[in-house]
This record gives structure tokens, C-alpha cells and sequence, in this order.
């Protein structure tokens, strides 16, 4: 009696803990569980980074490229804050005109484009070949002063350098204007303009001003200034 008890009870046991299995039928939820995890991959093994080592040499032969980069970069932005900046900052540019410039002097001649800036106190002649200025010249009007470039001369000192030290301290500064020389001498007025003949025995001098043109020539010193205005 007590054997069949215990196997009673046994059975009851058994009974509750297993999985009823019903013929035909498929638990799909369970299944699909089943086979996700079957078919998920592991995750990818990332290695450690490695740290890059450079010799020493190289290191230096960097260093250098990029501090010569940065002297390239602030040189650049040097000159381009000095472009920016106005080249006379104590005059009050007035007019700037493109012309094309013929000269020959006793030192220099040549015929290329260039501009005549005027200031309340000065005049500048700027001389450009290939782009670049060829002759920078600045004559002050509030003082005896030419300069050529970075060279300074009295009025005086540059007519004797390159043009005639019979000429007039202010004939160039004249001409430039478009005004009268050697005190307005043999002037005669034209339709358009005035032009002046002067002969003596340190120069012959023909100058003739019309619109737009500027012309001087001394037949004797073998001196021309000519200006013909370009438009903009």
C-alpha cells in the first residue's frame, strides 16, 4: 500500500513539471526565439590601437615643414595687411589717372602704362611694366622735395640728375598738372587747351596741352614727357 502511494505521489510530480508536447501543433513564438539566436553573429573583436612611432629625424623634418608653412601663411597675411594700407596716410588723394607714360630723360626712357595720383600735397607718378611699378616718382608741393623710389633729391638736384639744371625747380610739377612753365613764357591758348614754344640757348622747348594729352619735349636735351589719359 505504502509502494503505491510513493509512486502515486511521484507521478502527480512528474505530471507537473513536464512540457506538454500536442501532436500537429508548433509553438512559433518559441521557434523563431530559437532561431534568432542561432543565427546571431558575435560581436567583431576590435584590436587595441597601436601607437605610431616616428624617428626622430622625421619628426624634426615635419616640425620644420609646418613652421615653414605658418612663415609662408603669416608673410602672406603681412603683405596683404601693407597692401591695404593707403601709402601716404597724411595726404588726401584727390584724383588718380590711368595714363600711358613715354619719358626719356638722361637716365631712364620708357613708354608704359601707369597712373598720375594727385594729393592736396603732392604729386605722384607711378610707372607699372608687366604689372609691376618700374618708377615711383613723388614731388612735394608744400616743399623742394622729388623722390625716385626711396631717393630723395632737392627740386634743383633732380632737374640736374635727369632733365636740364636750366629748367625751372617746378617744371616738371608743371607739366604733371597740366599747367604752364617757365612762368607761363610764349604761352598761347588754343581751342581745347595752350601750348608754349621757348627757345634759348640751354633748351628748345615745344609743350602743348590738350584734352586728355600731355605733351613736352626738349629738342636740345633730347628730353619727352608724354601723357595720353586711358579710359577706366
Amino acid at each position: 500500500m505504502r509502494l503505491i502511494l510513493v509512486f502515486t505521489a511521484l507521478m502527480l510530480i512528474l505530471n507537473g513539471c513536464a512540457v506538454k508536447i500536442v501532436p500537429g501543433h508548433t509553438d512559433e513564438a518559441q521557434v523563431q526565439k530559437a532561431t534568432v539566436q542561432m543565427h546571431e553573429e558575435p560581436e567583431p573583436v576590435v584590436p587595441e590601437p597601436v601607437e605610431e612611432r616616428i624617428s626622430a629625424a622625421e619628426y624634426e623634418a615635419e616640425s620644420n615643414v609646418t613652421e615653414a608653412e605658418s612663415a609662408e601663411e603669416e608673410i602672406a597675411f603681412e603683405e596683404e595687411e601693407e597692401a591695404a594700407k593707403p601709402r601716404f596716410p597724411k595726404s588726401k588723394l584727390i584724383a588718380s589717372v590711368p595714363c600711358r607714360v613715354t619719358m626719356k630723360t638722361k637716365k631712364f626712357a620708357f613708354s608704359d602704362t601707369g597712373f598720375v595720383n594727385r594729393y592736396d600735397n603732392m604729386i605722384n607718378l607711378q610707372i607699372l611694366s608687366m604689372g609691376k611699378p618700374v618708377l615711383d616718382l613723388v614731388i612735394r608741393l608744400d616743399e623742394s622735395k622729388i623722390c625716385t623710389d626711396k631717393i630723395c633729391y632737392t627740386k634743383h638736384a633732380f632737374n640736374r640728375a635727369f632733365l636740364s639744371s636750366d629748367y625751372p625747380d617746378s617744371l616738371i610739377e608743371n607739366v604733371l598738372q597740366s599747367e604752364p612753365i617757365v612762368g607761363g613764357k610764349e604761352l598761347k591758348k588754343t581751342t581745347n587747351g595752350f601750348m608754349q614754344k621757348i627757345a634759348t640757348k640751354a633748351y628748345v622747348i615745344k609743350y602743348k596741352i590738350w584734352p586728355g594729352n600731355i605733351y613736352f619735349k626738349d629738342i636740345k636735351n633730347g628730353i619727352i614727357i608724354r601723357l595720353r589719359k586711358l579710359s577706366k
